[in-house]
């Protein structure tokens, strides 16, 4: 079975830094003030959240729409960040 491109990217190391944000994220003291100052130095986070706002402000709506946008199966990449 082929790999989609998506999941060797983030073999390629992406998965460590998105492992490494979301712990930043986690761990912040005030974690929504985390996510605006990413979202306002990176623009890949700021698409991610325009992404996640089509869906009503819902991440797993935006994942699972965008993984089947991309014929991606998202528990691949659920499984992989465990």
């Amino acid at each position: 079975m082929q790999i989609p491109a998506i999941l060797q990217q983030l073999q390629s190391g992406q998965l460590n830094q998105i492992k490494q944000t979301m712990n930043m994220i986690r761990s912040a003291g005030n974690p929504q003030a985390m996510m605006n100052q990413l979202i306002s130095s990176n623009p890949r986070m700021k698409q991610a959240m325009d992404l996640i706002n089509q869906h009503g402000g819902d991440p797993m709506k935006a994942f699972y729409a965008e993984a089947e946008r991309r014929g991606v199966d998202p528990q691949q990449i659920i499984d992989m960040m465990k």
